[in-house]
């Protein structure tokens, strides 16, 4: 009987397949990032209520998620960090917008009345 060996290679590959099936698994990159789900659990308010300041101003603003970024953080993080970063502060920004479209809507109905 033939035994195989189990080497290096064979532990790294089946390490990245684990990470693969455990990313694809997760709803979004947001919760894969510790820093991102405790700032934005403690300050979503502040940050929903910037996002408000931006779709409520008369200005027209090219690039809202510059405006949301944490700079002092920001400059902190690697390229995929800030790559990671960015996809995440993007995907809470739609959230924040869709929500703040359906109080603006729900307000309008009510002011209708």
């Amino acid at each position: 009987m033939r035994r195989k060996i189990k080497g290096k290679l064979y532990f790294m590959a089946k390490d990245a397949k684990t990470r693969m099936k455990n990313y694809n698994r997760e709803k979004s990159i947001f919760e894969q990032i510790p820093y991102a789900k405790a700032c934005f659990g403690v300050h979503e308010q502040e940050l929903y209520d910037r996002v408000c300041k931006i779709l409520s101003s008369d200005e027209i603003i090219i690039n809202p998620i510059k405006e949301l970024i944490d700079n002092k953080y920001y400059n902190t993080l690697s390229l995929e960090g800030k790559q990671r970063y960015i996809f995440d502060l993007t995907e809470k920004y739609k959230e924040m917008k869709s929500r703040y479209e359906r109080e603006h809507q729900e307000y309008a109905k009510v002011s209708n009345i």
